[in-house]
């Protein structure tokens, strides 16, 4: 249970600090700052996951890794663009305005997201190279 807790943190300290700060140091902050909150607010159940989350990373986490994972991240929301895109020229065909709209805010969001996924690849890039 706690690895799913512990992973579960992970992911969610890098989603939440992905466009500010990237790798694995950045990602042991995110959860350093959360470990202090639970403390300060005696939540015991946080601590132990947060303090095995941090664990997991100094033991597991590489920036080399995280770029790597970050590629194929990239590499798969190019893939759902093209996906979003060939459904939208479809519903244009169908020429249903509704069908059109939300085909239209399906591919922006996945336009959104590899944008984001792109910037954070290119932040990790530039931290790999620097060392």
């Amino acid at each position: 249970m706690w690895k799913v807790l512990g992973a579960g943190l992970l992911l969610l300290a890098g989603q939440a600090f992905g466009s500010e700060a990237v790798g694995c140091k950045a990602r042991l902050q995110a959860i350093n700052d959360q470990l202090v909150f639970a403390k300060e607010h005696n939540n015991a159940g946080q601590i132990a996951g947060l303090e095995q989350a941090a664990r997991n990373i100094k033991a597991n986490c590489t920036d080399e890794g995280l770029l790597k994972e970050q590629k194929e991240r990239v590499n798969k929301l190019r893939g759902e663009v093209d996906e979003r895109l060939l459904e939208l020229q479809e519903a244009r065909v169908s020429g249903k305005p509704d069908k059109i709209a939300d085909k239209q805010s399906k591919l922006e969001q996945a336009q959104t997201d590899l944008l984001t996924a792109q910037r954070e690849l290119d932040e990790l890039h530039r931290l790999v190279n620097k060392k």
